[in-house]
């Protein structure tokens, strides 16, 4: 298929997916809160789809021929799949119901067919310009999605505004389904070559870690954002998806802004985005956030960026298949960090937010001293902290692994120890009872 074709039908499909997330994944957090879920079970929510989405792309590495067979046949099922499944979620409030659905929705490897097609389709420029055209158009039409929202919210009965929303979302999630059919992406096809060996994989690992850190502290403050504005703040739950439609409103002027800016400038977006968080902690007015929501949405889409960049850079490293699986295990560990994070701060709003900066600024470090399109400090100085870092985690790893081995052996001997103990005494007690 022509490549211009290709991006055209990728940007469309961005397009009309963008309304359909903004009118149901985008509404989850005020659906799960109107239903009374605490914080706590929220994480719960989003950890266990983040953990299947990490399980379902380490077994996709571990067996990349399930992607490349039928591409076209099984990207239109998923792809569709995923938009019936949400429309079942305003239906019922049963927080396992939700979970169970949820997660089959995240388990679905949809992003992970999209980055297939764009990772092995195009070359590094071409796919900062899919990446920017995408991120763009879906956030113009989640802006169109996030206003029908705030209608439905406002102004609808509360015992089907939510039904509304999830099946308009869903019937224009599934229109998206319908541009993805006309996508001839054949020559994808068992074609796909995957290198046998990763160059640099101190670069790599430390652009992982960063990815991690940031998706982690925007997954975690959009989770608490909802239920802190509306439970502690008092703001309504209008008010809430109008935050969602100041964020998308900047996240569109951002896609365009940072898009062609060097990784040195992107830089910056990571320290506006910690002080972005720093204004939700401390500003005690929900009218307010809307706003601050616009300035956390543009310096995100920034930060976002610079991961984004960086893996289509490291493709020719990586191939197609592994860069697009990487991408969306590190999206399933940030949502699965979520969970532990929330439970052990005990749903406490301060210190969440307050852990979303923390986890902001780690990334900042890292960006800073350790990947070096980024560093502040001389390239092979950044690489030998990458190398250091790497290198103690790989070291760590093996020590794990093998005292775990370690730890497994000794348990099952004394398993087994304890079994014939047990059948020794069985018997004994039998020959008792016979010679008794």
């Amino acid at each position: 298929m022509n490549g211009n074709n290709l991006k055209l039908l990728l940007i469309l499909e961005a397009l009309f997916s963008g309304a359909y997330m903004a009118l149901t994944r985008g509404l989850l957090f005020v659906y799960l809160v109107s239903v009374s879920l605490s914080i706590e079970e929220i994480s719960v929510v989003i950890g266990i789809s983040g953990f299947l989405t990490v399980i379902v792309n380490f077994l996709l590495y571990k067996h990349p021929k399930f992607l490349i067979n039928k591409i076209w046949l099984k990207f239109i099922i998923f792809h569709g799949l995923e938009r019936i499944l949400f429309f079942f979620i305003p239906l019922t409030k049963n927080y396992f119901l939700i979970s169970a659905i949820f997660g089959a929705i995240n388990s679905l490897p949809i992003g992970t067919f999209i980055n297939l097609i764009i990772y092995g389709s195009f070359s590094e420029d071409d796919i900062k310009e899919v990446t920017a055209k995408r991120t763009a158009s879906f956030n113009v039409s989640s802006i169109i999605g996030f206003t029908i929202g705030i209608i439905f919210i406002a102004f609808m009965p509360s015992n089907i505004k939510f039904i509304y929303s999830y099946f308009l979302g869903s019937i224009i999630g599934l229109l998206s389904t319908f541009i993805v059919a006309f996508m001839k992406i054949s020559s994808l096809e068992g074609t796909i070559a995957t290198p046998k060996i990763v160059e640099q994989p101190e670069r790599l690992f430390s652009t992982f870690l960063y990815f991690v850190f940031m998706l982690t502290s925007g997954n975690l403050l959009a989770m608490v954002w909802v239920p802190y504005v509306m439970n502690y703040l008092g703001g309504p739950d209008y008010l809430v998806v109008a935050m969602n439609l100041a964020g998308m409103l900047a996240s569109v002027i951002a896609s365009l802004f940072w898009k062609n800016l060097p990784f040195k400038t992107l830089r910056n977006s990571i320290g506006l985005d910690t002080v972005a968080s720093i204004l939700a902690l401390i500003i005690p007015y929900p009218t307010i956030h809307p706003i601050i929501s616009a300035i956390s949405s543009f310096t995100y889409t920034g930060s976002n960026f610079i991961g984004n960049f960086l893996f289509a850079r490291y493709n020719r490293w990586l191939g197609a298949i592994k860069s697009s699986i990487l991408l969306l295990i590190i999206l399933g560990l940030a949502q699965t960090a979520i969970a532990p994070i929330t439970i052990l701060l005990k749903g406490n709003y301060f210190f969440i937010i307050f852990s979303v900066i923390i986890l902001k600024l780690i990334a900042f470090l890292l960006a800073l001293i350790t990947i070096p399109e980024i560093a502040i400090i001389p390239e092979q100085t950044a690489r030998t902290y990458s190398f250091l870092i790497y290198n103690s985690s790989l070291t760590g790893y093996r020590i794990s692994v093998e005292f775990s081995k370690d730890v497994i052996l000794i348990t099952l001997r004394l398993i087994g120890l304890s079994l014939i103990l047990l059948i020794l005494y069985i018997i004994y007690r039998m020959l008792f009872l016979i010679v008794a």
